[in-house]
C-alpha cells in the first residue's frame, strides 16, 4: 500500500497541469452524469493513461422535476457520449479511446495526427467524426468499413494534406472523377460497367470506389520487395508472385504469439535491447501491436502483425462529408480520398474478397 500510495504521489508530482485539468473534466463528468466532455484548448500533447477507461461506465442521470412520475418519462439512461478533443497537439491517440464502446461523437479537429489507428473500427456506435485540420495523408479502410455498415453518417475531414488522386499511380479505374470541364457523359467520367451495376444494388448515397492504386508486396519482416509488381507493372492490382500462399510464416506464428503475451507493452526499449539485434524491431512491431489492440487483416480479417501486401483505394463519400446522406446530383464532381489497406498474406490483394 505504501509503494502504490508513492507511486501515485509520484504521478501527481510528475503529470502536467494539461493532465491534471483533463483528469477533473473527466471526473465532474462522470459525478453529474454529464455525456459531453470538452477537452478543447487543453494544450494536450498525449491522451493521459487511465484518463479515458472510467467513462465506459458512464450512467446519465435521470431527469426528474415534478412529482408523481408517470411512465412516460422514464428514458433510457444509456449516455450519447460525445467527447472534444479540437485545438490539442496530439500527434497520437490512446487505445483506451477505442474501448468507449457507446461513443457517438468524436472531434479531433485541429490537432497533429498523422495517421488513424485501424483500431478506429471499435468504434461501431460512432455517428459523428471530425478529422479535419490534422496531418493525414491518408484514412485507414476502417474508417470506410464505419460508414458502409456502421453508425457512422457524419464525416469531415478535410482540410487534410491528402495525395490528390491526379498524382497517384492508379492500377485500375472504377470511375472516373467527372471534370467541368468536360461533357458529362464522357465515357472516361462515367462508371464503368461493374461499378453500374454495383450502383443498382447500393443507395445514391453509399460510399464509390473510385480507383484502386498498385499493389506493394513484402516480405517476412514487412520491407517492400525489391521486384514488387506495384513497381513494375500497374495494368493489374492482383498480379503477384508467382507463389501465392496464404499460410503464415513461422516468424509471423511466433509474432501473433508474442503480440498476446500480458504486459508487453509495458516493455520498455531499454529491455528490447537487451534482445538479439535481429529481434528488436520484430518485438516492437509486436509491441506496437498489442498497444493498438490488435489489427485484422483488410481482406480476410485474421489478425496479423506484419503485412504482406499494402495499396491504397480511392474512395467518394460527399453524402456523408455533409452529414445528411442525400443522393448524388447528376453531374456532381468526385471528390474520392485514399484509404491504406492491408493484407496478412500474398492472396489477400483486391478482388480476392
Amino acid at each position: 500500500m505504501e509503494n502504490l500510495a508513492q507511486t501515485r504521489a509520484f504521478r501527481s508530482a510528475e503529470e502536467s497541469d494539461a493532465h491534471r485539468f483533463a483528469r477533473e473534466v473527466v471526473g465532474d463528468c462522470l459525478d453529474k452524469g454529464l455525456e459531453s466532455i470538452d477537452l478543447g484548448d487543453f494544450h494536450l500533447r498525449t491522451i493521459p493513461s487511465g484518463l479515458l477507461p472510467p467513462l465506459q461506465h458512464l450512467t446519465k442521470l435521470p431527469s426528474v422535476k415534478e412529482a408523481p412520475v408517470s411512465e412516460n418519462v422514464f428514458t433510457s439512461l444509456q449516455p450519447f457520449l460525445r467527447i472534444y478533443l479540437p485545438n490539442n497537439s496530439l500527434s497520437a491517440l490512446h487505445n483506451d479511446l477505442f474501448e468507449l464502446s457507446n461513443l457517438k461523437v468524436l472531434s479531433l479537429r485541429n490537432n497533429k495526427l498523422t495517421e488513424i489507428p485501424p483500431t478506429i473500427r471499435r468504434l461501431t456506435a460512432l455517428e459523428v467524426l471530425n478529422l479535419s485540420v490534422n496531418q493525414l495523408t491518408y484514412l485507414p479502410w476502417e474508417i470506410l468499413k464505419l460508414m458502409q455498415h456502421g453508425e457512422l453518417k457524419h464525416l469531415t475531414v478535410r482540410p487534410n494534406p491528402f495525395l490528390p488522386i491526379e498524382e497517384a499511380q492508379i492500377a485500375e479505374w472504377h470511375c472516373k472523377p467527372i471534370d467541368k470541364k468536360e461533357p458529362e457523359n464522357d465515357e472516361e467520367s462515367t462508371p464503368s460497367s461493374q461499378s453500374q451495376e454495383e450502383s443498382s444494388l447500393n443507395e445514391d448515397w453509399a460510399p464509390l470506389h473510385v480507383a484502386t492504386g498498385p499493389i506493394t508486396y513484402m516480405d517476412m519482416e514487412g520491407n517492400p520487395i525489391e521486384e514488387s509488381p506495384s513497381r513494375n507493372r500497374t495494368t493489374s492490382t492482383s498480379s503477384g508472385p508467382t507463389s501465392v500462399n496464404n499460410a503464415p510464416s513461422l516468424r509471423e506464428v511466433a509474432l501473433r504469439a508474442v503480440s498476446k503475451l500480458p504486459y508487453l507493452e509495458q516493455t520498455t526499449d531499454e529491455e528490447l535491447a537487451e534482445y538479439p539485434a535481429l529481434l528488436v524491431p520484430l518485438l516492437q512491431q509486436a509491441r506496437e501491436v498489442r498497444a493498438a489492440g490488435g489489427q485484422p487483416c483488410s481482406v480476410c480479417q485474421r489478425e496479423y502483425v506484419i503485412p504482406r501486401t499494402e495499396w491504397m483505394e480511392w474512395w467518394d463519400f460527399t453524402p456523408c462529408e455533409n452529414g445528411m446522406k442525400m443522393p448524388r446530383c447528376p453531374g456532381e464532381k468526385l471528390r474520392p480520398l485514399p484509404f491504406r489497406r492491408f493484407g496478412c498474406s500474398f492472396s489477400c490483394v483486391p478482388g480476392s474478397c
